[in-house]
C-alpha cells in the first residue's frame, strides 16, 4: 500500500513539476476543500486561482509542497 501511495506522490509531483513549467504558480499553503481532501492550488494565467492537485490527506499534500520547495532550493 505504501508503494502505490509513493507512486501516486510521485505522479502528482510530476504533474506539478510540468505545470509549474507552464507559467503555473503553485501556491505555498494547503486547503481543506472536503472530509480526507486536501488540495495545494495555485494561480494559472487564464483561469487563476484553481485547484492544482488533491490528496487524502494534510500528510501527503505537505510532503509533495516540501518536495516542490526544497527543489526550487537546490
Amino acid at each position: 500500500m505504501s508503494d502505490m501511495r509513493t507512486e501516486q506522490s510521485e505522479s502528482r509531483l510530476d504533474l506539478l513539476w510540468e505545470l509549474i513549467g507552464e507559467n503555473v504558480t503553485i501556491a505555498g499553503d494547503i486547503t481543506e476543500i472536503a472530509t480526507n481532501t486536501w488540495a495545494i492550488h495555485g494561480v494559472i494565467p487564464v483561469d487563476g486561482d484553481v485547484i492544482i492537485a488533491e490528496f487524502a490527506t494534510y500528510e501527503q499534500a505537505k510532503f509533495t509542497l516540501n518536495r516542490i520547495a526544497t527543489s526550487q532550493l537546490g
